[in-house]
């Protein structure tokens, strides 16, 4: 079989579990390991693997790379971002090291909506400059598929600028975006006297323009005490679904609000956050096909003293994903490995549980593990070389980069010498 490229001496590769759909309860640990072993490629699509001899008798590579022992994992499948914003919000950072709360710092006009005033201030050009910019980081730490969310616009106009622009970065960046509206972000503040009024506003306007558009795969709602609801998220979701968006929440951040119970019941795709989920919602969202998106480094960046239930929520069988919450406030990084070292040190997942939580579950969260997060023939060829002995060095050894290389769809992206 003549292939365009061969990977080949690879120490371990990761392919991750068969199958289609996420892996949950023993699975989420099942990362599908085999050493001395080898990967090819042909049309952007992995179309053999298995060992290194077997595999090279096989095929005929237009391009052979020896990889000398190096570790090969899926890329990261990032499923919960907020990447398009104007500016950072550092000054934040040091008035929570001074004792002050997510709450309190948005009661003073920070958080949400000084990102919202920013973002309605700043052009197109500076917003794409700086999303791109964060994209290119993301990348060159494996990141090879991204969801990004809309919500600092907060108006008709504005969010649906919001995601034309991350129409605009998903036309040309080489990470692979998926678009999420999140008009339900906050109550804006130059409608928090017509709350009812703004409800209307994303069901009835900015929805069916949204969907007329297909500006957007999902619809997300923030449904957390102080900003949405449950039954006003029911009643953006309803409408979103009735407009053939696929449904996310933002649920249970700060305490069981009943968020979880919702994505359960409507069957949605993701319910993210978790901190606050009981393990008898967390069984009804396994139940209901939801995946759980944990998000340690919002935990560990707020400094919370409540974290997600993560070996409490794989014993109940919801599979698992991690993201990085990527946003100017709660979780400035786009660093996945860190995201993995904290789920092991922080959730007290396995490393082998936090590697599919970060790749084929991370793809379940955005409707895409039928063709990403894992290393078989038929999915993209979308995967990092690591400088690494064994894939559980991945999580220990914290806080550096181990990139050698990164493809997607076959493509080398990142890496010495390589321009992204």
């Amino acid at each position: 079989m003549k292939v365009e490229l061969l990977i080949t001496g690879i120490g371990e590769l990761c392919r991750m579990g068969e199958g289609s759909g996420p892996q949950a309860g023993p699975a989420q640990a099942d990362t599908g390991t085999l050493k001395n072993a080898a990967l090819a490629v042909n049309q952007g699509k992995v179309v053999a693997v298995g060992p290194r001899d077997e595999v090279a008798a096989a095929v005929d590579a237009h391009t052979v790379v020896d990889v000398d022992g190096r570790v090969v994992i899926p890329g990261w499948v990032d499923a919960h971002t907020h990447l398009l914003f104007a500016r950072s919000r550092e000054d934040e950072f040091a008035m929570r090291i001074q004792g002050m709360t997510y709450q309190e710092i948005a009661a003073q006009g920070g958080g949400i909506h000084s990102s919202v005033r920013h973002f309605r201030e700043t052009s197109d050009e500076e917003i794409l400059r700086r999303a791109r910019r964060n994209l290119d980081i993301a990348l060159s730490l494996g990141t090879t598929t991204m969801e990004i969310k809309s919500g600092y616009g907060l108006s008709a106009e504005q969010e649906l600028r919001a995601l034309r622009l991350i129409r605009q970065l998903a036309g040309e960046h080489t990470v692979r975006i998926v678009p999420t509206f999140l008009g339900a972000h906050e109550i804006p503040r130059d409608r928090v006297g017509d709350r009812d009024g703004y409800l209307r506003e994303i069901t009835d306007d900015m929805i069916p323009a949204v969907a007329s558009e297909k500006l957007a795969e999902f619809c997300d709602v923030f449904c957390e005490e102080g900003v949405y609801t449950a039954e006003e998220s029911r009643r953006v979701l309803e409408a979103a679904r009735d407009h053939g968006l696929a449904l996310k929440l933002h649920a249970d951040e700060f305490g069981d609000t009943g968020g979880a119970r919702l994505a359960a019941e409507l069957g949605a795709v993701s319910a993210d956050h978790l901190h606050g989920t009981l393990p008898e919602v967390a069984e009804a969202m396994a139940k209901a096909g939801v995946v759980g998106v944990l998000l340690p480094g919002t935990s560990f960046f707020l400094n919370l003293p409540e974290k997600a239930s993560a070996r409490r929520m794989v014993e109940a069988g919801l599979p698992l994903a991690v993201a990085t919450d990527a946003n100017p406030g709660s979780s400035m990084t786009q660093s996945m490995p860190l995201m993995v070292s904290l789920a092991c040190i922080q959730l007290r997942l396995l490393p082998d549980e936090a590697l599919v939580a970060a790749t084929v579950n991370g793809a379940a969260a955005v409707s895409r593990s039928a063709v990403l997060g894992r290393l078989r023939a038929g999915f993209a060829a979308d995967f990092q070389v690591l400088d690494l002995e064994n894939r559980a060095q991945i999580p220990y050894h914290y806080g550096v980069s181990h990139v050698h290389a990164v493809y997607a769809g076959g493509r080398r992206v990142a890496g010495p010498a390589v321009s992204v």
